[in-house]
Protein backbone atom coordinates (compact mmCIF):
# COMPACT_ATOMS: atom_id res chain seq x y z
CA UNK A 1 0.00 0.00 0.00
CA UNK A 2 1.39 3.43 -0.86
CA UNK A 3 0.66 7.03 -0.71
CA UNK A 4 -0.81 8.40 -4.63
CA UNK A 5 1.42 11.24 -5.61
CA UNK A 6 -1.90 13.20 -6.23
CA UNK A 7 -3.29 15.12 -2.82
CA UNK A 8 -6.08 12.91 -1.15
CA UNK A 9 -9.63 14.26 -1.75
CA UNK A 10 -9.62 17.77 -1.22
CA UNK A 11 -11.56 18.35 2.38
CA UNK A 12 -11.58 14.31 3.36
CA UNK A 13 -10.02 12.89 6.42
CA UNK A 14 -9.81 8.74 6.86
CA UNK A 15 -10.90 6.72 9.84
CA UNK A 16 -8.91 4.36 11.08
CA UNK A 17 -11.27 1.79 9.72
CA UNK A 18 -10.61 3.25 5.97
CA UNK A 19 -13.74 5.69 5.81
CA UNK A 20 -13.46 8.57 3.98
CA UNK A 21 -15.33 11.15 6.11
CA UNK A 22 -15.45 15.09 5.58
CA UNK A 23 -15.59 18.04 7.62
CA UNK A 24 -19.67 18.78 8.93
CA UNK A 25 -19.70 22.85 8.00
CA UNK A 26 -21.95 24.59 11.19
CA UNK A 27 -25.30 24.69 10.96
CA UNK A 28 -24.95 28.61 12.28
CA UNK A 29 -23.31 29.58 8.82
CA UNK A 30 -25.17 30.91 6.78
CA UNK A 31 -24.95 33.86 4.46
CA UNK A 32 -28.33 35.88 3.98
CA UNK A 33 -29.10 38.45 0.66
CA UNK A 34 -27.68 41.73 1.32
CA UNK A 35 -29.66 44.70 1.27
CA UNK A 36 -27.86 46.98 -1.39
CA UNK A 37 -28.89 50.55 -1.86
CA UNK A 38 -29.36 51.26 -5.38
CA UNK A 39 -26.83 53.62 -5.84
CA UNK A 40 -23.03 52.89 -5.26
CA UNK A 41 -19.84 55.33 -4.32
CA UNK A 42 -16.75 54.53 -6.39
CA UNK A 43 -14.08 54.79 -3.57
CA UNK A 44 -10.06 54.68 -3.46
CA UNK A 45 -9.15 51.60 -1.77
CA UNK A 46 -5.29 50.16 -0.97
CA UNK A 47 -5.10 46.64 -1.10
CA UNK A 48 -3.06 43.60 -2.46
CA UNK A 49 -3.56 42.86 -6.12
CA UNK A 50 -2.37 39.19 -7.64
CA UNK A 51 -1.22 39.65 -11.26
CA UNK A 52 -0.17 35.75 -11.25
CA UNK A 53 -0.44 33.29 -9.48
CA UNK A 54 -0.01 29.12 -9.39
CA UNK A 55 -0.76 25.51 -7.28
CA UNK A 56 1.36 22.87 -6.55
CA UNK A 57 -0.34 19.92 -5.22
CA UNK A 58 1.04 16.56 -4.09
CA UNK A 59 1.32 13.87 -1.38
CA UNK A 60 4.81 12.72 0.00
CA UNK A 61 5.06 9.58 2.55
CA UNK A 62 6.41 9.88 5.06
CA UNK A 63 8.10 6.68 7.26
CA UNK A 64 8.28 6.17 10.73
CA UNK A 65 10.07 3.53 12.42
CA UNK A 66 9.18 2.75 15.70
CA UNK A 67 11.63 0.26 16.71
CA UNK A 68 12.50 0.45 19.97
CA UNK A 69 9.26 2.14 20.84
CA UNK A 70 6.39 0.26 19.47
CA UNK A 71 5.88 -2.79 21.76
CA UNK A 72 5.53 -5.67 19.38
CA UNK A 73 3.81 -5.53 16.02
CA UNK A 74 1.84 -2.56 15.00
CA UNK A 75 -2.09 -3.28 15.18
CA UNK A 76 -3.43 -0.39 13.89
CA UNK A 77 -2.61 3.77 13.29
CA UNK A 78 -4.78 6.82 12.15
CA UNK A 79 -3.71 10.34 11.61
CA UNK A 80 -4.00 12.98 13.98
CA UNK A 81 -2.96 16.12 12.28
CA UNK A 82 -0.09 17.84 10.68
CA UNK A 83 1.55 21.50 11.22
CA UNK A 84 3.80 23.55 9.83
CA UNK A 85 6.67 24.43 12.14
CA UNK A 86 7.58 28.50 12.10
CA UNK A 87 10.51 29.70 14.49
CA UNK A 88 13.72 31.16 14.73
CA UNK A 89 15.66 27.77 13.58
CA UNK A 90 12.44 26.33 11.18
CA UNK A 91 11.85 29.68 9.17
CA UNK A 92 9.11 29.93 6.15
CA UNK A 93 10.76 30.88 3.17
CA UNK A 94 8.74 32.41 0.21
CA UNK A 95 11.60 34.27 -2.60
CA UNK A 96 12.38 35.30 -5.64
CA UNK A 97 15.53 33.58 -7.27
CA UNK A 98 17.61 35.88 -8.21
CA UNK A 99 18.04 36.74 -12.27
CA UNK A 100 15.79 33.73 -13.02
CA UNK A 101 11.78 33.58 -13.97
CA UNK A 102 11.37 31.19 -10.48
CA UNK A 103 10.33 31.14 -7.34
CA UNK A 104 11.22 28.84 -4.68
CA UNK A 105 8.97 28.41 -1.07
CA UNK A 106 10.57 26.31 2.14
CA UNK A 107 9.23 25.46 5.39
CA UNK A 108 9.04 23.06 8.16
CA UNK A 109 6.17 20.99 9.08
CA UNK A 110 5.70 17.63 12.05
CA UNK A 111 2.84 15.50 11.80
CA UNK A 112 1.46 12.80 14.53
CA UNK A 113 -0.80 9.87 14.89
CA UNK A 114 -2.23 7.40 16.65
CA UNK A 115 -1.67 3.42 16.65
CA UNK A 116 -2.10 0.75 18.57
CA UNK A 117 0.20 -2.22 19.98
CA UNK A 118 0.33 -4.76 22.15
CA UNK A 119 1.03 -2.32 24.90
CA UNK A 120 -2.70 -0.08 24.08
CA UNK A 121 -3.15 3.06 22.34
CA UNK A 122 -0.34 5.52 21.81
CA UNK A 123 0.80 9.06 20.47
CA UNK A 124 3.92 9.80 18.00
CA UNK A 125 5.11 13.60 17.12
CA UNK A 126 7.41 13.68 14.10
CA UNK A 127 10.48 16.19 14.11
CA UNK A 128 9.80 19.03 12.37
CA UNK A 129 10.64 18.07 8.55
CA UNK A 130 11.96 20.03 5.96
CA UNK A 131 9.95 20.69 2.40
CA UNK A 132 11.43 22.82 -0.92
CA UNK A 133 9.81 23.54 -3.57
CA UNK A 134 10.88 25.46 -7.05
CA UNK A 135 8.01 27.37 -9.49
CA UNK A 136 8.25 28.91 -12.83
CA UNK A 137 6.50 31.80 -13.41
CA UNK A 138 6.24 34.28 -15.91
CA UNK A 139 8.87 36.97 -16.68
CA UNK A 140 6.67 39.30 -15.24
CA UNK A 141 8.45 37.73 -11.74
CA UNK A 142 11.24 40.57 -13.12
CA UNK A 143 9.24 43.42 -11.80
CA UNK A 144 10.87 45.27 -8.95
CA UNK A 145 7.63 45.91 -7.85
CA UNK A 146 6.01 42.73 -7.43
CA UNK A 147 6.62 40.33 -4.81
CA UNK A 148 6.26 36.68 -4.06
CA UNK A 149 3.81 35.33 -1.56
CA UNK A 150 2.78 31.96 -0.69
CA UNK A 151 0.41 30.13 0.84
CA UNK A 152 0.37 26.66 2.29
CA UNK A 153 -2.11 24.09 3.64
CA UNK A 154 -1.57 20.68 4.60
CA UNK A 155 -3.12 17.68 5.33
CA UNK A 156 -2.31 14.26 7.21
CA UNK A 157 -5.29 12.35 4.93
CA UNK A 158 -3.66 8.70 6.00
CA UNK A 159 -1.27 6.90 7.40
CA UNK A 160 -1.12 3.08 7.73
CA UNK A 161 1.00 0.25 8.83
CA UNK A 162 4.30 -0.56 6.53
CA UNK A 163 6.09 -2.99 8.59
CA UNK A 164 6.11 -4.75 12.03
CA UNK A 165 6.92 -1.51 13.64
CA UNK A 166 6.91 1.03 10.51
CA UNK A 167 3.83 3.51 9.96
CA UNK A 168 3.94 5.27 6.63
CA UNK A 169 2.09 8.72 6.80
CA UNK A 170 0.56 10.09 3.60
CA UNK A 171 1.12 14.02 3.94
CA UNK A 172 -1.05 16.17 1.19
CA UNK A 173 0.26 19.84 0.54
CA UNK A 174 -0.98 22.70 -1.75
CA UNK A 175 1.17 25.33 -2.32
CA UNK A 176 0.05 28.43 -3.50
CA UNK A 177 2.83 30.92 -5.54
CA UNK A 178 1.73 34.29 -6.35
CA UNK A 179 2.99 38.13 -8.11
CA UNK A 180 1.11 40.51 -5.78
CA UNK A 181 1.73 44.24 -5.74
CA UNK A 182 0.47 46.27 -3.01
CA UNK A 183 -2.06 48.83 -5.52
CA UNK A 184 -4.82 51.79 -4.98
CA UNK A 185 -8.14 50.44 -6.76
CA UNK A 186 -11.40 52.34 -7.71
CA UNK A 187 -14.24 50.08 -6.91
CA UNK A 188 -18.19 50.48 -5.67
CA UNK A 189 -19.09 51.17 -2.77
CA UNK A 190 -22.46 50.13 -0.78
CA UNK A 191 -21.21 51.72 2.31
CA UNK A 192 -19.75 50.03 5.39
CA UNK A 193 -20.88 46.61 6.38
CA UNK A 194 -23.49 46.20 8.95
CA UNK A 195 -23.31 45.80 12.43
CA UNK A 196 -22.52 42.15 13.67
CA UNK A 197 -24.86 40.75 16.05
CA UNK A 198 -24.09 40.20 19.64
CA UNK A 199 -21.49 37.24 20.68
CA UNK A 200 -23.01 34.40 22.29
CA UNK A 201 -21.32 34.66 25.63
CA UNK A 202 -20.58 30.92 28.14
CA UNK A 203 -22.32 31.67 31.64
CA UNK A 204 -21.13 28.73 32.85
CA UNK A 205 -18.77 25.81 32.04
CA UNK A 206 -21.17 23.05 32.85
CA UNK A 207 -25.02 23.36 31.41
CA UNK A 208 -27.71 23.26 33.57
CA UNK A 209 -28.93 20.70 35.29
CA UNK A 210 -32.68 19.62 34.33
CA UNK A 211 -33.62 16.14 35.97
CA UNK A 212 -36.99 14.68 34.74
CA UNK A 213 -39.69 14.03 37.30
CA UNK A 214 -41.34 12.54 39.29
CA UNK A 215 -37.08 11.07 39.85
CA UNK A 216 -38.79 7.61 40.54
CA UNK A 217 -39.51 4.05 38.50
CA UNK A 218 -42.80 4.13 36.16
CA UNK A 219 -45.92 3.25 38.64
CA UNK A 220 -47.47 0.05 36.86
CA UNK A 221 -51.18 0.77 35.34
CA UNK A 222 -53.85 -1.92 37.07
CA UNK A 223 -54.86 -3.59 34.13
CA UNK A 224 -58.79 -5.65 34.36
CA UNK A 225 -57.63 -9.23 34.93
Amino acid sequence: MGCSKQAGQPGYQRKKSGELYSRPVPDNLKIGPLQLPEEAEIVCIKTEKVYESCKKVETNEEVTDLTGIAVGEIEDVWCIDVELVIDEEHPFTCEKISNTNRARVSFWFYYRFAYIDQGGQKFFTSQPVFFEKTVILSDRIFDKRLFVQCEVFLDCFECFVSGPQQVTCCIGKLILVKLVALVQLLVPSYGFCPEPDFCTQIEAECPDFEPEWPPFPPQSVPTGD
